[in-house]
């Protein structure tokens, strides 16, 4: 009786250390499409920044507020860098 259970045993050990490195490879496999996908999802936020950026600068650019120093002294102050 206790040669069945002993068995029994011994095979689900048997099955799970066979597992074992295929789990660790899928968790790998996983885990580096998940940074991939934050490292890409971190550049698109990137370019957008930079793309409102440029967009900012664009509707400034003919702006006759900066002929002169107090007048761009003003529009920082107001608007930033």
């Amino acid at each position: 009786m206790f040669m069945i259970f002993g068995r029994i045993k011994d095979m689900i050990i048997a099955t799970l250390a066979l597992a074992l490195p295929i789990i660790y490879i899928m968790g790998r496999v996983k885990g580096k499409a998940a940074e991939r996908n934050r490292v890409l999802r971190d550049d698109l936020k990137t370019k957008e920044k930079t793309n409102d950026f440029y967009k900012a600068m664009a509707e400034h650019e003919d702006d006759p507020s900066t002929s002169d120093r107090g007048s761009f002294i003003k529009r920082l102050r107001r608007d930033g860098l």
